[in-house]
């Protein structure tokens, strides 16, 4: 529900292929932008692309295309097919690294399915998750500051990441490290003893982790 306090609403203005909705009033205008300009999507080792609209999930091969000349720019021609629905609108997409599953998080909750059959495997709270390279071992931020980790889908109660809870962070990122982004700084926490790696001051946008561990 919006309430803009602008009295009554006579009419409502769909801009194509974009975003942007607008409401008129008896006392103004308001144009808002609903969802985002791109889909979630996340894509395997193996070239096989999963992605979200509105709560349906599809998924696509890229290996198919082969060695096709495409011009650039151009849009790649690929078949598409439904293998399920989540419950949630889904903000993020993530592939496990062996691609045997994948995360949806939204609405402040996270589910992971398996990528073949679309199943529920495990689900709860949390605003962002991070893989580790073993597949194995997962990190959820429930909250603002709570780091939980899980391992073979059970959390992980010792070793805590240390200095995780003393301040607010934005998302979480996997890898060979576990990052987290701050509204300052990023910092870096070893997967098995939670100890911190490095601290590094930045105002960061986006983490992105090699998965080489060296």
């Amino acid at each position: 529900t919006l309430s803009y306090a602008l009295e009554r609403a006579w009419c409502i203005a769909v801009r194509q292929g974009a975003n942007d909705v607008a409401f008129g009033y008896d006392e103004g205008l308001v144009a808002i932008k609903l969802g985002r300009d791109e889909p979630s999507l996340s894509m395997d080792p193996s070239g096989k692309l999963t992605y979200t609209r509105n709560t349906d999930v599809l998924s696509a091969n890229l290996q198919t295309i082969g060695d096709a000349e495409i011009p650039e720019g151009q849009r790649i021609p690929i078949s598409t097919r439904e293998i399920g629905s989540t419950e949630i609108y889904a903000t993020s997409l993530q592939h496990s690294p062996n691609g045997r599953f994948i995360t949806v998080v939204g609405d402040g909750e996270y589910i992971i399915y398996t990528a073949l059959a679309w199943r529920n495997k495990a689900f709860g709270t949390g605003s962002s998750f991070a893989w580790s390279n073993d597949s194995n071992t997962y990190a959820v931020l429930d909250g603002r500051t709570k780091v939980r980790v899980y391992k073979n889908f059970k959390e992980r109660t010792a070793p805590v990441m240390k200095g995780s809870g003393s301040w607010a962070v934005e998302g979480l990122y996997g890898g060979p490290l576990l990052a987290a982004r701050a509204a300052s700084f990023v910092v870096f926490w070893d997967w098995e003893s939670g100890e911190i790696v490095r601290r590094i001051d930045v105002e960061a946008k986006n983490v992105l982790p090699s998965r080489d561990p060296y």
